[in-house]
């Protein structure tokens, strides 16, 4: 069943238990008791479609603290529209008239009622906002086609200008391994090999992606986020099997929950306590952890 039937399945049973609710416990008629479930029901609909939309598209894939930090402003918000769209809405459907309705704001004890049931409701779009991610996630999983080999010198490492301190300048020269001696090293690592090439599952069907277009990859758990230059992929795979996968001279994991292209950062700069703020191509700014920014200070030349 698509999401869209699903949502419609769910406000009219929103709908339904609210007047359903009103009849029985306040003993009034049908048409007040069917108005008084829209008053209820609208609120639900309007902020919830808000806060289901920031859950699934600023929340998911960022570290847990992050999360529960930003559901509590979100949460006092939903709370305190909703409740003042429901006032005028009662007021707007009971004492509506041609000079204008009166709002009128519930008692403390009602207030109070009001507040729990909205919380309770946040909590419970939360919820569904979850298993939906966790939907897609099983539905958009990653398929990675290998090619063989190409004989081609080893590409040099790339330069990123941070304007920080230079790089000591002692360095070892790199000593550059056969095609066999490094295909050996992986596999006495345990590695991956190397898979020049990424498919996404979007429905039936198997598309490609761009690794060249790829900014960053984003992730939590068992899952990441890869955002490219036109868009991002929610796809069924961890952090640590893309770090194993991609090229280590293109790709930098600058953090447990980021790996970004090292071509894509415009500009970086000092965050304090040695971490660095990355802005990429997309507009994104990601924050390095001390060992991620090492990692970068090291290409500095």
């Amino acid at each position: 069943m698509k999401q869209r039937h699903i949502d419609l399945l769910v406000v009219l049973g929103i709908f339904v238990a609210y007047s359903v609710t009103i009849r029985l416990a306040m003993h009034l008629g049908v048409l007040e008791s069917l108005l008084g479930g829209a008053a209820n029901t609208i609120p639900v609909v309007v902020f919830g479609a808000m806060v289901r939309r920031i859950i699934l598209r600023r929340l998911v894939g960022k570290p847990a603290a992050v999360q529960w930090l930003a559901h509590v402003p979100l949460c006092a918000a939903f709370s305190v529209l909703s409740y003042g769209l429901l006032i005028v809405l009662l007021g707007l459907f009971n004492g509506g008239e041609s000079s204008g309705f009166l709002v009128k704001p519930f008692s403390v004890s009602g207030t109070a009622w009001q507040t729990l049931e909205n919380v309770t409701t946040y909590a419970l779009i939360a919820a569904m906002s979850y298993l939906q991610a966790q939907h897609r996630q099983q539905d958009v999983s990653p398929v990675l086609s290998e090619t063989p080999p190409v004989d081609r010198p080893e590409p040099l490492p790339p330069r990123v200008s941070v304007g920080l301190e230079s790089a000591p300048d002692h360095r070892a020269a790199p000593v550059t391994p056969s095609a066999d001696g490094a295909a050996k090293e992986r596999d006495d690592a345990g590695m991956q090999p190397d898979r020049s090439r990424y498919f996404v599952r979007i429905g039936d069907e198997l598309r490609p992606i761009d690794m060249n277009a790829v900014v960053s990859i984003g992730g939590a758990d068992d899952y990441a986020e890869v955002w490219t230059l036109t868009g991002r992929h929610l796809v069924r795979m961890t952090l640590a099997e893309f770090t194993k996968s991609l090229d280590p001279a293109k790709y930098a994991r600058v953090h447990r929950s980021w790996i970004v292209n090292v071509h894509r950062i415009a500009r970086a700069e000092p965050a304090g306590g040695g971490r660095l703020l990355l802005h990429m191509e997309t507009g994104q700014t990601i924050s390095t952890s001390r060992t991620g920014a090492k990692l970068l200070r090291d290409r500095v030349i």
